[in-house]
Order: structure tokens, then sequence, then C-alpha cells
């Protein structure tokens, strides 16, 4: 039977994802403001970090560091793997971060590219080339990831996923659910039966 968990410390903020038996393919990618550690425990996974590609079998180990982009999928049928990701200060300054952070704290909001190289006085065509380049991924892929992030907490609070959908910039229920199976690697439903929040001790 596949499974997958998703366990969050809300006291620490350290996320620990389990996977057993599954076959999800993770598409490029990044973690903003994590360390992520993986170890696989049974099977066989393709990892790509930035330019690096590798393979790791079982009993092996890789970690990512945050906004490096990188992707992963399985070489073997199946394989059972524990993710670990630890909250890291994110100390770099980049020349848009004033983008990035908007991206951030509304990735709701429907940014145009016209409108985010006005605000830093560049051509669209840089402006794509250099955000990449600062944050390995396009403005249009960060801003999704940067939705489905929010969609997850937004589950996790109890919120109904078409109500979700429309507070996170979806044009509907379908659009939020394509979007994050092929991120999260299972649908919105899938994920709030599967997180498990761990809440500080009072």
């Amino acid at each position: 039977m596949n499974k997958l968990e998703y366990i969050k410390d809300l006291s620490t903020g350290i996320e620990t994802i389990s996977y057993e038996k599954v076959n999800i393919a993770y598409p490029e990618h990044t973690h903003i403001g994590h360390f992520v550690f993986g170890i696989v425990t049974d099977g066989t996974v393709g990892v790509k970090i930035d330019q690096e590609e590798f393979i790791c079998n079982e009993g092996e180990i890789f970690s990512v560091a945050l906004n490096l982009p990188h992707s992963i999928y399985p070489i073997t049928d199946t394989y059972s793997m524990i993710s670990i990701c630890f909250p890291q200060e994110d100390n770099i300054d980049r020349e848009l971060d004033i983008i990035r952070s908007e991206i951030i704290g509304n990735p709701e909001l429907e940014l145009s590219i016209a409108d985010m190289s006005e605000k830093v006085h560049i051509s669209s065509y840089h402006m794509i080339r250099k955000f990449a380049s600062e944050n390995g991924l396009t403005p249009h892929k960060f801003q999704l990831q940067c939705r489905i992030r929010k969609a997850q907490e937004l589950l996790e609070s109890g919120m109904k996923v078409v109500d979700v959908a429309a507070a996170v910039g979806f044009c509907d229920q379908s659009h939020l659910c394509r979007v994050f199976k092929r991120q999260v690697g299972i649908s919105p439903e899938e994920y709030i039966r599967s997180a498990i929040l761990s809440k500080p001790n009072k």
C-alpha cells in the first residue's frame, strides 16, 4: 500500500515527510528557508540538484541547501524515503529581493512580468533571467510554488479545498488540485488526511 505522511512540528518548524512504497516524481522546485536531508530506505531514486544528477540507493542519503533547484524521480517501481526539512535563515541579499518578498508574502496576487520588471527598472527578459539565477526558478514557477505552500498551510488550518483555491489565486478547485498534486505528490484531500501537526506543549 502506497503511503505518504507529513509531520510538522509547530514549535520548531521542522517538517518530516515519510514515503512508503511510492512512485512519486517531483519536478524541479526549491525549498524557501529550509535545508533538506533525505535518506532512501527502500528502492532507488534519481536526484538532480542544480546541474548535478546522481542515483540514491537504499541506505544512501542526500541533502539540498535552501533555494537550490532540485528534482526527484523513481528509478525502481517504488521507493521508500524519509525527508526532513530544517528551517534555516536566509541572509543572502539579492538584487530582486523586492519581487521575491512580494511573491512570498502575497502569492495569490496577479503579478505580471511587466509590472515586476517596472519595479526593478530592467527589461522583462533580463528580469526573468536574473530572478531565475538568484532563486533557481522563473518568477511564474516560484509563484506557483509559493501558492501551493500557502495552500498547504490553509488546508492544515481546516479551510475547505474550494475556498483554499480562491484564497491562493487559482481560477478554480480543479486547477489547484492539478498543480498541488504535481508539486506535493498527492491531492489536497490526501494531504489533509496525511498531515500530522505536532503542537508545542503548554
